[in-house]
Parts: structure tokens; C-alpha cells; sequence
């Protein structure tokens, strides 16, 4: 009982760290940049790139230590919560940056832009 328990958490917790990249040309298409701000787009999506990769970097890093964790006869099924805490460290300062580099190009961009992106957001 206590071994399912904990394979439900491995699952979960390694589901949690499947990623959906968003379609950023898609984006780019539908706000008509100018050059200023295709710059700051750019930044921006490269930003988000690398913030997703250290998410990608920490599922796998997760799903490898508790598969050695897991192995051993007598597991800590605290580990998913340090194991958590400790990708979410990893991938914080990547998210601030890239959430640092979309509020640039927000502040840069017109109404009818800022409608566009929402209608993005929300799809």
C-alpha cells in the first residue's frame, strides 16, 4: 500500500514537469512588431526558452533521483518535496528573467497589440 502511495507521488510529481511550448511565432504574427519591439520580443522568448529548459533540466534531474530513491530498500518519501523545492530553485531565477523581459515588451506595446496578446493568452 505505502509503495503505490508513493508511486502515485512519483507520477504526479514527474507529470508536473511536462512542458507546452507556447507558439511564440504564432505570437509574433499576430502583434505586428515594430523593429524596437521585435527586439525586446526576441529577448523575451529566449528568456522563456531557457526558463523552460530548467524546468525540462529539474523533471529530469527528479524522475532520476527518485528512480535511485525508489530502488533502495527503505525509500524517504520526503524526497519529492525536497526534490520539488530544490527544481524550484533551479527554474525560479529563470521565470523572474523571462517575466522581467515580457514586462519590458508589454510597456512597449499599443492597445491594440496589448488585445492581441491577451486573445493569444487565453487560447
Amino acid at each position: 500500500m505505502l509503495l503505490a502511495a508513493f508511486l502515485f507521488l512519483f507520477a504526479a510529481g514527474a507529470s508536473a514537469y511536462s512542458i507546452q511550448v507556447p507558439d511564440f511565432g504564432k505570437l509574433e504574427r499576430q502583434l505586428k512588431l515594430r523593429p524596437a519591439q521585435k527586439a525586446q520580443f526576441d529577448t523575451a522568448v529566449e528568456a522563456s526558452r531557457r526558463a523552460l529548459m530548467s524546468v525540462a533540466l529539474a523533471g529530469l534531474q527528479v524522475k532520476e533521483r527518485l528512480s535511485a530513491e525508489i530502488a533502495k530498500p527503505r525509500p524517504d518519501l520526503n524526497i519529492l518535496y525536497r526534490l520539488h523545492e530544490e527544481a524550484l530553485e533551479l527554474a525560479g531565477p529563470n521565470f523572474l528573467e523571462a517575466r522581467d523581459e515580457w514586462q519590458r515588451l508589454f510597456r512597449m506595446l499599443d492597445r491594440s497589440q496589448v488585445d492581441a496578446a491577451k486573445r493569444f493568452l487565453k487560447e
